[in-house]
Protein backbone atom coordinates (compact mmCIF):
# COMPACT_ATOMS: atom_id res chain seq x y z
CA UNK A 1 0.00 0.00 0.00
CA UNK A 2 1.33 3.46 -0.91
CA UNK A 3 2.36 5.68 1.97
CA UNK A 4 0.39 8.84 2.63
CA UNK A 5 1.10 12.20 4.22
CA UNK A 6 -0.61 10.87 7.34
CA UNK A 7 1.85 7.94 7.48
CA UNK A 8 4.86 10.23 7.14
CA UNK A 9 3.48 12.57 9.79
CA UNK A 10 2.98 9.65 12.20
CA UNK A 11 6.53 8.36 11.63
CA UNK A 12 8.03 11.80 12.13
CA UNK A 13 5.83 12.66 15.12
CA UNK A 14 4.49 15.83 13.50
CA UNK A 15 1.19 17.00 12.02
CA UNK A 16 0.06 16.39 8.44
CA UNK A 17 0.17 20.15 7.90
CA UNK A 18 3.87 20.24 8.82
CA UNK A 19 4.66 17.45 6.34
CA UNK A 20 2.62 19.24 3.68
CA UNK A 21 4.52 22.50 4.22
CA UNK A 22 7.85 20.70 3.87
CA UNK A 23 6.72 18.93 0.69
CA UNK A 24 5.47 22.21 -0.76
CA UNK A 25 8.65 24.11 0.23
CA UNK A 26 6.77 26.35 2.67
CA UNK A 27 9.11 27.16 5.60
CA UNK A 28 6.45 28.90 7.70
CA UNK A 29 6.29 27.38 11.19
CA UNK A 30 8.78 24.60 10.40
CA UNK A 31 12.22 24.56 12.00
CA UNK A 32 15.23 23.58 9.95
CA UNK A 33 15.77 20.56 12.19
CA UNK A 34 12.20 19.32 11.65
CA UNK A 35 12.45 19.98 7.94
CA UNK A 36 15.63 17.92 7.59
CA UNK A 37 14.14 15.13 9.70
CA UNK A 38 11.08 14.89 7.45
CA UNK A 39 13.08 15.07 4.22
CA UNK A 40 15.42 12.33 5.49
CA UNK A 41 12.45 10.13 6.40
CA UNK A 42 10.83 10.69 3.02
CA UNK A 43 14.08 9.66 1.35
CA UNK A 44 14.48 6.55 3.51
CA UNK A 45 10.97 5.17 2.97
CA UNK A 46 10.81 6.17 -0.70
CA UNK A 47 7.71 8.30 -0.34
CA UNK A 48 6.72 10.08 -3.56
CA UNK A 49 4.35 13.04 -3.00
CA UNK A 50 1.46 13.29 -5.44
CA UNK A 51 -1.41 15.62 -6.18
CA UNK A 52 -4.02 13.40 -4.56
CA UNK A 53 -2.08 13.14 -1.30
CA UNK A 54 -1.50 16.86 -1.19
CA UNK A 55 -5.22 17.45 -1.67
CA UNK A 56 -5.73 16.16 1.88
CA UNK A 57 -4.25 19.34 3.25
CA UNK A 58 -4.57 21.68 0.27
CA UNK A 59 -7.99 23.19 -0.51
CA UNK A 60 -7.61 22.97 -4.30
CA UNK A 61 -6.16 20.32 -6.61
CA UNK A 62 -6.03 22.72 -9.58
CA UNK A 63 -7.78 20.08 -11.68
CA UNK A 64 -11.15 19.99 -13.42
CA UNK A 65 -13.01 17.06 -14.96
CA UNK A 66 -14.52 17.08 -18.45
CA UNK A 67 -16.95 14.40 -19.67
CA UNK A 68 -17.94 14.22 -23.34
CA UNK A 69 -20.01 11.53 -25.12
CA UNK A 70 -17.88 10.89 -28.23
CA UNK A 71 -14.32 12.10 -28.76
CA UNK A 72 -14.47 10.86 -32.38
CA UNK A 73 -17.31 13.26 -33.21
CA UNK A 74 -15.64 16.21 -35.02
CA UNK A 75 -17.79 18.62 -32.98
CA UNK A 76 -15.89 17.93 -29.76
CA UNK A 77 -12.16 18.54 -30.47
CA UNK A 78 -12.73 22.30 -30.74
CA UNK A 79 -14.89 22.24 -27.60
CA UNK A 80 -12.16 20.37 -25.71
CA UNK A 81 -9.52 22.78 -26.95
CA UNK A 82 -11.56 25.73 -25.66
CA UNK A 83 -11.86 24.12 -22.22
CA UNK A 84 -8.15 23.28 -22.09
CA UNK A 85 -7.00 26.74 -23.23
CA UNK A 86 -9.05 28.52 -20.59
CA UNK A 87 -7.99 26.04 -17.90
CA UNK A 88 -4.27 26.30 -18.71
CA UNK A 89 -4.41 30.09 -18.79
CA UNK A 90 -5.60 29.91 -15.19
CA UNK A 91 -3.22 27.21 -13.94
CA UNK A 92 -5.62 24.24 -14.11
CA UNK A 93 -5.24 20.78 -15.61
CA UNK A 94 -8.13 19.03 -17.40
CA UNK A 95 -8.99 15.36 -16.90
CA UNK A 96 -10.84 14.30 -20.08
CA UNK A 97 -13.22 11.32 -20.07
CA UNK A 98 -14.98 9.91 -23.13
CA UNK A 99 -18.23 8.14 -22.23
CA UNK A 100 -19.09 6.62 -25.64
CA UNK A 101 -22.63 7.91 -24.97
CA UNK A 102 -22.90 5.27 -22.22
CA UNK A 103 -24.79 6.60 -19.19
CA UNK A 104 -23.13 4.00 -16.93
CA UNK A 105 -19.70 5.28 -17.95
CA UNK A 106 -20.79 8.85 -17.28
CA UNK A 107 -21.97 7.89 -13.82
CA UNK A 108 -18.70 6.06 -13.10
CA UNK A 109 -16.63 9.05 -14.23
CA UNK A 110 -18.64 11.39 -12.02
CA UNK A 111 -18.07 9.14 -9.02
CA UNK A 112 -14.35 9.05 -9.86
CA UNK A 113 -14.11 12.83 -10.15
CA UNK A 114 -15.71 13.19 -6.73
CA UNK A 115 -13.32 10.62 -5.24
CA UNK A 116 -10.29 12.31 -6.82
CA UNK A 117 -11.45 15.67 -5.47
CA UNK A 118 -11.33 17.64 -8.71
CA UNK A 119 -12.18 21.29 -8.16
CA UNK A 120 -15.04 21.31 -10.66
CA UNK A 121 -16.71 19.39 -13.48
CA UNK A 122 -17.89 20.20 -17.02
CA UNK A 123 -20.26 17.62 -18.47
CA UNK A 124 -21.86 16.99 -21.84
CA UNK A 125 -24.05 13.97 -21.22
CA UNK A 126 -25.85 11.49 -23.46
CA UNK A 127 -29.01 11.78 -21.36
CA UNK A 128 -30.38 12.17 -17.83
CA UNK A 129 -28.26 10.66 -15.05
CA UNK A 130 -30.98 8.42 -13.56
CA UNK A 131 -28.90 7.79 -10.42
CA UNK A 132 -30.46 9.27 -7.28
CA UNK A 133 -27.47 8.33 -5.10
CA UNK A 134 -25.05 10.05 -7.46
CA UNK A 135 -27.23 13.14 -7.79
CA UNK A 136 -27.55 13.41 -4.00
CA UNK A 137 -23.78 13.01 -3.62
CA UNK A 138 -23.10 15.74 -6.18
CA UNK A 139 -25.46 18.16 -4.44
CA UNK A 140 -24.01 17.31 -1.01
CA UNK A 141 -20.43 17.75 -2.19
CA UNK A 142 -21.17 21.33 -3.29
CA UNK A 143 -18.76 20.82 -6.18
CA UNK A 144 -19.05 23.44 -8.96
CA UNK A 145 -20.51 22.02 -12.18
CA UNK A 146 -21.18 23.54 -15.59
CA UNK A 147 -23.39 21.81 -18.14
CA UNK A 148 -22.22 21.96 -21.75
CA UNK A 149 -24.51 21.83 -24.80
CA UNK A 150 -27.10 19.34 -23.46
CA UNK A 151 -29.34 20.12 -20.48
CA UNK A 152 -29.65 17.52 -17.71
CA UNK A 153 -32.87 17.25 -15.70
CA UNK A 154 -31.19 16.12 -12.46
CA UNK A 155 -28.58 18.91 -12.61
CA UNK A 156 -30.91 21.74 -13.59
CA UNK A 157 -29.70 23.85 -10.66
CA UNK A 158 -26.28 24.22 -12.29
CA UNK A 159 -25.47 26.78 -15.01
CA UNK A 160 -24.70 25.79 -18.57
CA UNK A 161 -23.42 26.98 -21.93
CA UNK A 162 -25.74 26.35 -24.87
CA UNK A 163 -26.96 27.58 -28.23
CA UNK A 164 -30.64 28.06 -29.04
CA UNK A 165 -31.01 24.84 -31.01
CA UNK A 166 -34.70 25.33 -31.75
CA UNK A 167 -34.24 28.83 -33.14
CA UNK A 168 -31.18 27.78 -35.18
CA UNK A 169 -32.96 24.77 -36.69
CA UNK A 170 -36.02 26.86 -37.45
CA UNK A 171 -33.89 29.37 -39.34
CA UNK A 172 -32.11 26.67 -41.32
CA UNK A 173 -35.22 24.69 -42.29
CA UNK A 174 -37.00 27.93 -43.18
CA UNK A 175 -34.17 28.63 -45.61
CA UNK A 176 -34.79 25.26 -47.31
CA UNK A 177 -38.50 26.13 -47.63
CA UNK A 178 -37.77 29.62 -48.98
CA UNK A 179 -35.71 27.99 -51.70
CA UNK A 180 -38.44 25.63 -52.86
CA UNK A 181 -38.28 22.55 -50.61
CA UNK A 182 -41.61 21.35 -49.20
CA UNK A 183 -41.14 17.64 -48.44
CA UNK A 184 -38.35 17.93 -45.87
CA UNK A 185 -36.99 15.02 -43.83
CA UNK A 186 -35.19 15.30 -40.48
CA UNK A 187 -32.40 12.71 -40.18
CA UNK A 188 -31.82 13.16 -36.45
CA UNK A 189 -29.39 11.93 -33.81
CA UNK A 190 -30.28 9.85 -30.77
CA UNK A 191 -33.92 10.09 -29.64
CA UNK A 192 -34.64 11.99 -26.39
CA UNK A 193 -31.25 13.74 -26.32
CA UNK A 194 -31.81 17.42 -25.47
CA UNK A 195 -30.18 18.93 -28.58
CA UNK A 196 -31.91 16.46 -30.91
CA UNK A 197 -35.35 17.22 -29.50
CA UNK A 198 -34.74 20.99 -29.52
CA UNK A 199 -33.77 20.82 -33.19
CA UNK A 200 -36.92 18.81 -33.84
CA UNK A 201 -38.92 21.67 -32.30
CA UNK A 202 -37.26 24.13 -34.65
CA UNK A 203 -37.87 21.85 -37.64
CA UNK A 204 -41.57 21.60 -36.76
CA UNK A 205 -41.89 25.36 -36.18
CA UNK A 206 -40.42 26.11 -39.61
CA UNK A 207 -42.89 23.76 -41.29
CA UNK A 208 -45.81 25.24 -39.34
CA UNK A 209 -44.68 28.76 -40.23
CA UNK A 210 -44.96 27.81 -43.90
CA UNK A 211 -48.26 26.00 -43.51
CA UNK A 212 -46.69 22.61 -44.29
CA UNK A 213 -48.22 19.57 -42.59
CA UNK A 214 -45.70 17.65 -40.48
CA UNK A 215 -45.21 14.10 -41.80
CA UNK A 216 -43.93 11.68 -39.14
CA UNK A 217 -42.63 9.40 -41.89
CA UNK A 218 -40.05 12.07 -42.65
CA UNK A 219 -38.44 11.71 -39.18
CA UNK A 220 -35.62 9.24 -38.51
CA UNK A 221 -33.57 8.81 -35.30
CA UNK A 222 -30.22 7.04 -35.08
CA UNK A 223 -26.50 7.62 -34.56
CA UNK A 224 -24.35 10.69 -35.14
CA UNK A 225 -21.91 9.12 -37.59
CA UNK A 226 -21.54 9.07 -41.37
CA UNK A 227 -22.68 5.46 -41.75
CA UNK A 228 -25.88 6.14 -39.82
CA UNK A 229 -26.70 9.11 -42.04
CA UNK A 230 -25.98 7.06 -45.14
CA UNK A 231 -28.13 4.07 -44.18
CA UNK A 232 -31.11 6.08 -42.95
CA UNK A 233 -31.13 8.27 -46.07
CA UNK A 234 -31.32 5.24 -48.35
CA UNK A 235 -34.13 3.80 -46.24
CA UNK A 236 -35.97 7.13 -46.04
CA UNK A 237 -35.93 7.69 -49.80
CA UNK A 238 -36.92 4.09 -50.57
CA UNK A 239 -40.22 4.79 -48.80
CA UNK A 240 -40.54 8.51 -49.54
CA UNK A 241 -39.13 9.27 -53.02
CA UNK A 242 -40.89 12.66 -53.07
CA UNK A 243 -38.51 14.15 -50.49
CA UNK A 244 -36.84 17.31 -51.83
CA UNK A 245 -35.04 18.52 -48.72
CA UNK A 246 -33.14 16.93 -45.83
CA UNK A 247 -32.22 18.50 -42.50
CA UNK A 248 -29.39 16.45 -40.98
CA UNK A 249 -29.08 16.68 -37.19
CA UNK A 250 -25.30 17.19 -37.41
CA UNK A 251 -22.69 17.52 -40.12
CA UNK A 252 -21.36 13.96 -39.81
CA UNK A 253 -24.89 12.72 -40.52
CA UNK A 254 -25.08 15.19 -43.43
CA UNK A 255 -21.91 13.75 -44.95
CA UNK A 256 -23.51 10.29 -44.86
CA UNK A 257 -26.66 11.74 -46.43
CA UNK A 258 -24.59 13.24 -49.23
CA UNK A 259 -22.90 9.90 -49.89
CA UNK A 260 -26.27 8.15 -50.15
CA UNK A 261 -27.72 10.80 -52.45
CA UNK A 262 -24.74 10.50 -54.76
CA UNK A 263 -25.20 6.72 -55.04
CA UNK A 264 -28.93 7.20 -55.68
CA UNK A 265 -28.14 9.67 -58.49
CA UNK A 266 -29.91 12.46 -56.64
CA UNK A 267 -28.31 15.78 -57.53
CA UNK A 268 -27.70 18.23 -54.69
CA UNK A 269 -29.24 20.79 -54.61
CA UNK A 270 -31.19 20.33 -57.88
CA UNK A 271 -33.15 17.27 -56.76
CA UNK A 272 -32.71 17.43 -52.98
CA UNK A 273 -31.42 20.29 -50.84
CA UNK A 274 -29.30 19.45 -47.80
CA UNK A 275 -28.83 21.28 -44.49
CA UNK A 276 -26.39 20.26 -41.74
CA UNK A 277 -25.68 21.44 -38.20
CA UNK A 278 -22.36 22.28 -36.45
CA UNK A 279 -20.06 23.56 -39.24
CA UNK A 280 -17.24 21.09 -38.75
CA UNK A 281 -14.31 21.56 -41.13
CA UNK A 282 -15.29 18.61 -43.35
CA UNK A 283 -18.70 20.11 -44.15
CA UNK A 284 -17.09 22.90 -46.16
CA UNK A 285 -14.80 20.50 -48.03
CA UNK A 286 -17.48 18.18 -49.41
CA UNK A 287 -18.70 18.25 -53.01
CA UNK A 288 -20.90 20.18 -52.94
CA UNK A 289 -19.98 22.07 -49.75
CA UNK A 290 -22.77 21.66 -47.19
CA UNK A 291 -24.97 24.51 -46.01
CA UNK A 292 -25.00 24.24 -42.22
CA UNK A 293 -25.82 25.91 -38.93
CA UNK A 294 -22.50 27.05 -37.48
CA UNK A 295 -21.98 26.57 -33.75
CA UNK A 296 -19.18 28.43 -31.89
CA UNK A 297 -17.59 25.17 -30.75
CA UNK A 298 -14.34 26.56 -29.36
CA UNK A 299 -16.14 29.42 -27.62
CA UNK A 300 -18.60 27.01 -26.03
CA UNK A 301 -15.76 25.10 -24.40
CA UNK A 302 -13.89 28.24 -23.40
CA UNK A 303 -16.94 29.87 -21.83
CA UNK A 304 -17.87 26.67 -19.97
CA UNK A 305 -14.40 26.58 -18.42
CA UNK A 306 -14.55 30.29 -17.61
CA UNK A 307 -17.89 29.84 -15.83
CA UNK A 308 -16.59 26.82 -13.93
CA UNK A 309 -13.46 28.61 -12.72
CA UNK A 310 -15.58 31.54 -11.53
CA UNK A 311 -17.69 29.10 -9.49
CA UNK A 312 -14.58 27.41 -8.09
CA UNK A 313 -13.19 30.74 -6.93
CA UNK A 314 -16.52 31.82 -5.42
CA UNK A 315 -18.94 28.99 -4.67
CA UNK A 316 -21.58 31.47 -3.56
CA UNK A 317 -21.78 33.08 -7.00
CA UNK A 318 -25.01 32.56 -8.96
CA UNK A 319 -24.51 32.28 -12.72
CA UNK A 320 -27.24 32.23 -15.32
CA UNK A 321 -27.20 29.96 -18.38
CA UNK A 322 -25.26 31.42 -21.28
CA UNK A 323 -26.57 31.14 -24.84
CA UNK A 324 -24.08 31.73 -27.67
CA UNK A 325 -25.01 32.84 -31.17
CA UNK A 326 -25.20 30.57 -34.22
CA UNK A 327 -24.87 31.48 -37.90
CA UNK A 328 -26.31 29.95 -41.05
CA UNK A 329 -23.42 29.15 -43.39
CA UNK A 330 -24.85 29.25 -46.93
CA UNK A 331 -23.02 26.90 -49.30
CA UNK A 332 -23.78 24.90 -52.42
CA UNK A 333 -25.97 22.10 -51.00
CA UNK A 334 -28.93 24.50 -51.02
CA UNK A 335 -30.33 26.57 -53.84
CA UNK A 336 -29.77 30.29 -53.92
CA UNK A 337 -32.73 32.55 -53.37
CA UNK A 338 -34.28 33.81 -56.60
CA UNK A 339 -34.42 37.58 -56.62
CA UNK A 340 -37.13 39.03 -58.83
CA UNK A 341 -36.16 41.99 -60.92
CA UNK A 342 -38.63 44.83 -60.87
CA UNK A 343 -39.80 45.93 -64.32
Amino acid sequence: MALTIKDIASMAGVSKGTVSRVINNNPEGVSEETREKILKLIDEVGYVPNKMARSITVAETKTIGLIIPDVQNPFFPQVIRGVEDCAMENGYTVFLCNSDSDIKKEQKYLYTFLEKRVDGIIINTSGDLNDKKLTALIHKSNIPIVILDRKIKELSRYPGVYVDNARAAREGVSYLIENGASNIAYIAGVKDVYTVEERLKGYCMALEDAGIIINKQYLSYGGYNIQSGYERTREMLSHNPEIDGIFAGCDTIAIGVLKALRELNKKVPDHIQLLGFDNITMSGEMVPPITTVSQPMYEMGYQAARMLLASIQDKTIHQADQYLETDLMIRESTRKKQVREEI
